[in-house]
């Protein structure tokens, strides 16, 4: 089995395109942004969530993407695989998660299609105008690598629905609720004109990471690992490694972004970030503890071998 990472390549390769969180165009001084995500139920819903929570969350993860690049969508079109056994409320549930996510996210569906699965399969395409692309590829030396939050919530969210691991009442609810209503990082778009690159981190930390320091060909050292005490008692408690919930987990939707260090002042002003890392000459990434360590890329893969 080839996985999702192979699959991608190929086609890269293949078709001569640009890799990044969109795909856009140039038209005249502007350019037309498009993104498209697909949702299957099985591979990416756990069991306990409602099916108006997956067709909201189905607009989240393309949603995600275009904030990270700094383009607010202006159409989202959404297509349809729906089990031959649905019936009519489930239908009416699903409407309503795209009219939650609609109000919302401040988003216009206006159109899409619809045909038969064995799955529920939800594909969104949304299309917005910018003038400018923050690209992964532009992470400068001497920048500031932020975080637009914590990390490792998700990954013990799954791990209290499907294996009812321990957690307090409090952690529990957060936990669970970055799982069953993820939410895009919408205000960064206040700050996107202040940095240099960024990304969206829903494939996971390790592997976002990783990604903007192979596209920058810079080396990435981070010595403030973005999570709280709470991840790591819960890890603690249930004999989970609590790296690999805070890097390896993904479907966090935060975006992970460089800056010049001057602009910082301005950013943390307008939005709530928090300082991990700073960008130098070399390649890879790197976590400065103790003593200083490879990141190892890894994260949520469909199709992992």
């Amino acid at each position: 089995m080839i996985d999702e990472k192979k699959i991608i390549d190929i086609l890269t390769k293949v078709l001569s395109l640009e890799h990044d969180d969109v795909s856009f165009i140039k038209l005249g001084n502007k350019f037309l942004v498009l993104k498209c995500d697909m949702l299957v139920r099985k591979t990416d819903a756990p069991k306990n969530m409602r099916l108006w929570q997956i067709a909201r969350k189905s607009i989240v993860a393309s949603m995600s993407d275009m904030v990270c690049k700094g383009v607010k969508p202006i159409a989202t079109l959404i297509s349809l695989a729906i089990p031959r056994e649905f019936t009519r409320r489930e239908i009416n549930e699903l409407a309503k998660g795209f009219k939650v996510a609609e109000k919302e996210f401040d988003i216009k569906i206006i159109g899409g299609d619809t045909n038969e699965g064995e799955d529920l399969i939800i594909d969104v395409v949304m299309a917005g105008i910018s003038d400018k692309i923050v690209r992964r590829d532009n992470a400068q030396i001497g920048d500031l690598i932020i975080s637009t939050g914590l990390f490792g919530y998700t990954g013990a969210g799954l791990r209290i629905l499907m294996n009812n691991a321990d957690a307090e009442p409090r952690f529990r609810r957060v936990a669970i609720n970055s799982i069953l209503l993820p939410k895009p990082r919408t205000e960064f778009l206040n700050i996107v004109g202040y940095v240099n690159s960024s990304m969206d981190s829903s494939d996971g930390l390790a592997a976002t990471l990783n990604e903007l320091s192979d596209s920058s060909k810079k080396c990435f050292i981070i010595d403030k690992i973005p999570s709280s005490d709470d991840v790591k008692r819960f890890a603690i408690v249930n004999g989970y490694n609590a790296e690999e919930l805070i890097f390896d987990s993904g479907e966090e939707y935060e975006i992970i972004a460089t800056l010049p260090k001057e602009n910082l002042d301005y950013v943390m002003s307008s939005m709530n970030v928090k300082v991990i890392g700073r960008v130098e000459e070399g390649k890879g990434v790197y976590i400065m503890n103790k003593k200083i360590r490879r990141l190892r890329r890894k994260g949520f893969i469909h199709l992992l071998e």
